[in-house]
């Protein structure tokens, strides 16, 4: 059997049957259980019960890893609550609305996002070959299942209510807040303490109960405006030699963040912008109580020329810097663009964040070449990374848990060999009660 077709059998759910949430009610207190992200890093699905039946899913997602991890078979929830708009916490939404029915609640822009966010999931899974457990008839389901929540504003869920606070990270994205009764828990999905040029940082929330992301445990981040200027500084010494700055970004978050840097230090740069970012800034705009500069935002937008056709590629490869998706140099408009301008060492390629093991940027960055339409070719351009991240570094979180005054933190959205132990040993150092779940296992809090 291959290891495709073994891959393609994961993920035929049978709703009901495949789950591994257990089918006994919780006798007394609130029972936690990680369908995926308890252990990893992204792939979220988060079942919260009570001893009163109250259930929700936090997140419902998939990670777009070579080849994808899924969760596991969500149970029948009524009520789903999504952080984000980022495909590691929505990719499997549209498998929750075909075969539960659920109601789905967020915010205005990742709800705006999430149709763009699972059409590009849809067509990334056919042109890979790799299965996904849901069709465009269950992605109708969830776009009308969608309820569209306020900060701030409380909602009754059966004997609990919930709310969204700011999580920082991207425009929308959000943390979670519930209120049992009994216990106050925060979950913080994917979120930032630190302000960046698109959004405001998380701030803390007074809870029993921390569930936190740890993506960055054991690692802090440089001081941002160090790592801008590192940042400027390499920009200005690229044109001036004469070559194209090559900038590959994530489309929802990093990309704007870029172009606002870049306009606000350069405005006489001449930048092109091109992929999916291109739609995504235009519902990060539609919705300016939600970022921190709106008019800087939309500032930036106007100032970039922003590609849409063959001919304006060609013009863009003659431009001083170029942003573009996928930021990881999986395919896009920047493989297209770094094919052109390889064979030019006055070019250079900045990353601005993390490379994941498997992308086409790790293998560059390791290996000096890296898949360009099928074929692997060598690359011997010049290449920085720098640090624009929007997910909290260590000491961030260890200081967020310790303001929220959480008695137990539940870690999870983390590498447990690397990142996770020096986490939880700063947090156990801080009185914390820390848990460790793994997916699949379910554990009470009292």
């Amino acid at each position: 059997m291959s290891k495709r077709y073994q891959h393609t059998l994961m993920v035929m759910y049978s709703p009901g049957k495949t789950t591994s949430y257990p089918d006994e009610p919780v006798d007394k207190g609130l029972r936690y259980h990680f369908l995926g992200g308890g252990s990893e890093v992204g792939n979220v699905g988060i079942i919260l019960e009570g001893d009163k039946g109250d259930k929700l899913l936090i997140d419902y997602g998939l990670a777009p890893t070579d080849p994808p991890r899924y969760p596991d078979e969500a149970p029948k929830v009524t009520d789903a609550i999504i952080t984000h708009s980022h495909i590691d916490h929505i990719g499997m939404v549209p498998w929750l609305s075909g075969a539960h029915r659920s109601n789905l609640h967020a915010t205005s822009v990742t709800v705006s996002l999430s149709e763009l966010m699972w059409n590009d999931c849809h067509k990334v899974s056919r042109i890979e070959g790799y299965p996904l457990p849901w069709d465009k008839r269950d992605m109708d389901n969830a776009l009308e299942s969608w309820k569209i929540h306020n900060f701030g504003d409380w909602v009754k869920h059966g004997n609990w209510r919930w709310r969204l606070h700011p999580a920082g990270h991207i425009p929308g994205a959000a943390m979670v807040e519930i209120d049992t009764g009994k216990l106050k828990v925060l979950i913080s999905g994917d979120f930032d303490t630190r302000d960046s040029p698109l959004v405001n940082g998380a701030e803390a929330v007074d809870v029993d109960v921390l569930f936190v992301e740890g993506t960055y445990g054991g690692r802090n981040h440089p001081d941002r405006e160090q790592e801008t200027t590192r940042f400027l500084n390499k920009v200005r010494e690229i044109v001036n030699r004469g070559g194209t700055v090559l900038i590959p970004s994530f489309a929802n978050g990093r990309g704007q963040d870029v172009l606002m840097t870049l306009h606000a230090a350069m405005p006489n740069l001449n930048v092109h912008y091109d992929g999916m970012g291109k739609v995504i800034t235009k519902f990060h705009l539609e919705n300016p109580d939600l970022l921190r500069d709106p008019k800087a935002l939309e500032a930036a937008f106007k100032w970039a020329k922003r590609v849409s056709s063959k001919s304006d590629k060609k013009k863009a490869l003659e431009a001083d810097v170029i942003v573009t998706t996928s930021g990881m140099l999986n395919g896009g408009p920047s493989i297209w663009y770094l094919n052109r301008l390889r064979n030019d060492s006055a070019n250079a390629i900045l990353f601005m964040g993390y490379q994941a093991s498997g992308s086409g940027g790790r293998q560059f960055q390791e290996e000096g070449k890296l898949p360009i339409f099928g074929n692997l070719t060598p690359v011997e351009l010049e290449w920085e990374t720098y640090d624009f991240s929007t997910h909290a570094g260590h000491d961030e979180i260890v200081a967020f848990a310790e303001e929220c005054g959480a008695k137990d933190v539940v870690v999870y959205h983390t590498d447990p060999t690397n990142a996770r132990p020096p986490l939880v040993k700063a947090l156990e150092e801080n009185g914390h009660h820390v848990h460790q779940p793994n997916n699949g296992e379910s554990h009470i809090l009292q």
